[in-house]
């Protein structure tokens, strides 16, 4: 019988993978049984009763591997409670029409498997880390290095979700 709860994630230097495990810390913390796993060491959804699949907000748009991993395993997807968490830099103002745009990232996966809660933050941003065409992005739209995440928002996310997944 399926008894745990996957947190799905796809990250480029690290700041998605840190929110993931914040997010599967806190339902640990809650009682539940989780794993926190790149796309690329996930081989069997049979275990999971729910899934937390979250990416970076890259150029607009969640990461490839993303949409490739719900993409292909969408029919069982459907069939548990999904929340879906972004992580980008352009929410870090937390405006509305920031957050929306933010939102908006995750249509594409939105329209293959709907889920029951979405969560969107800021990351972080350690220039040093980048590769030479990502510092060129960075330096053309003049993003500000530094960590802008916000772990007790995540966390509570991830309560919320708990709640949402309990209830489907």
């Amino acid at each position: 019988m399926a008894d745990r709860i996957l947190v799905a994630y796809a990250t480029r230097y690290g700041s998605t993978a840190d929110v993931a495990e914040a997010i599967g810390d806190e339902l640990r913390k809650a009682g539940e049984t989780v794993d926190v796993r790149p796309f690329t060491d996930i081989a069997d959804l049979s275990p999971y009763r729910a899934a937390v699949i979250g990416s970076p907000i890259y150029m607009g748009r969640w990461l490839p591997e993303s949409q490739v991993f719900i993409e292909k395993n969408q029919q069982f997807l459907r069939t548990i409670p999904v929340a879906y968490f972004a992580v980008g830099l352009t929410v870090k103002e937390g405006t509305h029409e920031l957050i929306r745009k933010a939102e908006a990232s995750m249509d594409q996966v939105r329209l293959l498997v709907q889920p029951v809660e979405v969560g969107v933050f800021p990351g972080k941003l350690e220039t040093g880390r980048l590769t030479i065409a990502d510092r060129a992005i960075v330096k053309l739209i003049r993003a500000e290095a530094g960590d802008f995440r916000d772990l007790a928002a995540v966390r509570a996310w991830a309560r919320a979700v708990r709640e949402k997944i309990a209830q489907a």
